[in-house]
């Protein structure tokens, strides 16, 4: 065979390799295209948790909301309402004031502040407990707060009563998902009270379970030695 023959072989050969990796390329990133492409929202999603909170308290004020939190352990993450995140400041952002943390931090608002919404007298927000500082994880959580100050319609209200005399005839507490992508839908136990304060205490909720309280006052919890099928 002659050195031309061998030339026109060997670039043959070259030309075949060249095509095989480039045709293996394509597959490849097509194969990675499809996987972006993917609808990753249910494999990523967060949902919310109240592991290692002890209570969370809601107290409506006639033009405010108060939110405690206490934790089971020094909280060293933040605490803010959704959308107040990157803005970062007070009374709608809290961090602890030291460096170990707190297991005890409290938020409170004007009803005109902090993304909060209002349907006619009823006022609602979404306080997110964010264990690191700059990511949601999981393990995080999200309540929703509701201040009810509409009137039964039996009961007649002066008309020049003042907002700041009113007071709330319910209050509501619900665990959701941390994630602002979640589907609002996705809520979990909730506590509702017919005043202006409620409590959610973790150990004392049921899963997709609503508690209602007569009112605040009126509460008695179990004991520690009772189940929490005997809730």
């Amino acid at each position: 065979m002659s050195g031309l023959q061998n030339g026109i072989l060997i670039l043959f050969a070259c030309n075949l390799l060249l095509a095989v990796y480039v045709a293996a390329n394509k597959q490849q990133k097509h194969q990675n295209q499809e996987i972006w492409e993917q609808d990753l929202s249910d494999t990523f999603k967060i949902e919310g948790s109240d592991q290692g909170i002890q209570k969370v308290n809601l107290k409506c004020g006639a033009d405010s909301m108060n939110v405690v939190l206490e934790t089971e352990k020094p909280f060293t993450g933040v605490m803010y309402t959704r959308g107040s995140f990157y803005k970062q400041t007070a009374p709608c952002f809290m961090k602890p004031s030291s460096n170990q943390g707190s297991r005890s931090m409290e938020m409170n608002f004007q009803l005109d502040q902090c993304q909060t919404l209002r349907d006619g007298d009823l006022y609602t927000n979404i306080v997110v407990i964010q264990n690191d500082p700059e990511l949601i994880t999981p393990g995080d959580s999200a309540f929703s707060l509701e201040c009810d100050f509409r009137q039964p319609r039996s009961l007649d209200v002066e008309a020049s009563m003042q907002a700041r005399d009113r007071v709330a005839t319910g209050s509501k507490i619900t665990l959701t998902s941390p994630d602002p992508a979640a589907p609002t839908e996705h809520l979990h136990n909730s506590v509702v009270s017919n005043s202006d304060s409620v409590a959610y205490i973790p150990k004392f909720s049921r899963p997709n379970r609503t508690i209602h309280l007569g009112s605040v006052e009126e509460v008695t919890l179990p004991s520690s030695s009772q189940s929490r099928d005997e809730l």
